[in-house]
């Protein structure tokens, strides 16, 4: 089976998901965008852009620890509408132990910048919002569907066929997609096998693109890349898609960790630890969480 009979089954299957044609239109042209268009703005250093996406900006020691209180500013102005947008990327930001209810991270202005060199590459407010167009418009939740198709064939042998395809038609280095095929597949059966995912909750990549941009928006505010109008004006973009994707905070929750363990690996300590904080945020009396409705 070759990759366009792959992409008739896959545009199938969103059909019989109940994706409207206008929805079906849209999602194709990102799709062909990822497997025949340019890269992306990284495009002129391969080599990075594929080590650019093998970790994620969470402080590693804070994974081996147990859940810490919750932060909030006492100062936040936003109104509880922005403040439930900002909580959608709580859990990476409870992580790093920022604050959940504000724009500001409450992180100095140099922690911030240090942040998005090192984990970015991010220097200036250009590459701040080059950032934030391609985790809207495409981001890594493409690759991911393509891998996922790539995993309903028939064997681990037509999977990888496909996705050689895909490999060499965007120039990308097989041994990394590779890994994200096999992390696909072990993610799946961890989230299965502890009755995480079931019929009628699936996770769903979005959070992992649109997490990240409220959280840069954030750090990108704290780092005087951008002003706190801009920020907020990234952030509350995110909210429709956010709302129309997920079913409640632990919908949310849960499809940023199996994100996590595509990209990152299965690893079962860092799982266990983003597993507590998604309990602990889900019922702390002072959690975003709990105080903002999903469906406020």
């Amino acid at each position: 089976m070759n990759s366009q009979q792959y992409m008739q089954m896959y545009w199938q299957q969103l059909k019989n998901m109940g994706l409207n044609n206008d929805a079906l239109e849209m999602y194709r042209q990102q799709m062909e965008q990822a497997m025949n268009g340019p890269l992306n703005p990284f495009d002129e250093n391969l080599k990075q852009f594929n080590q650019f996406f093998t970790g994620d900006d969470a402080d590693e020691e804070a994974l081996c620890r147990e859940p810490e209180a919750v932060r909030l500013n006492p100062a936040s102005l936003l109104t509880s509408e922005q403040q439930w947008a900002v909580a959608c990327g709580a859990d990476l930001a409870f992580l790093n132990g920022q604050y959940l209810n504000d724009i500001s991270t409450g992180i100095t202005r140099h922690e911030c910048r240090q942040l998005l060199s090192e984990w970015w590459d991010i220097d200036s407010t250009e590459e701040l919002t080059e950032m934030f167009d391609w985790l809207r418009d495409s981001g890594h939740r493409i690759e991911y569907d393509i891998i996922l198709q790539a995993l309903n064939s028939v064997s681990m042998k037509e999977s990888k066929a496909f996705l050689r395809e895909y490999i060499i038609a965007n120039e990308l280095e097989e041994a990394v997609v590779m890994e994200r095929l096999r992390n696909t597949r072990d993610a799946l059966e961890l989230f299965r096998k502890k009755n995480l995912i079931y019929d009628k909750l699936q996770p769903d990549m979005l959070i992992w693109d649109f997490a990240r941009i409220i959280n840069l928006a954030r750090a990108g505010f704290d780092a005087g890349y951008i002003s706190q109008e801009q920020a907020l004006q990234e952030i509350m973009e995110c909210v429709p898609a956010i709302r129309r994707t997920y079913s409640s905070w632990k919908h949310l929750s849960l499809s940023y960790q199996f994100a996590r363990c595509v990209w990152n690996g299965v690893e079962e300590d860092s799982f266990q630890a983003l597993q507590n904080n998604m309990d602990y945020l889900l019922q702390a009396t002072d959690s975003p969480w709990t105080l903002l409705s999903w469906k406020a």
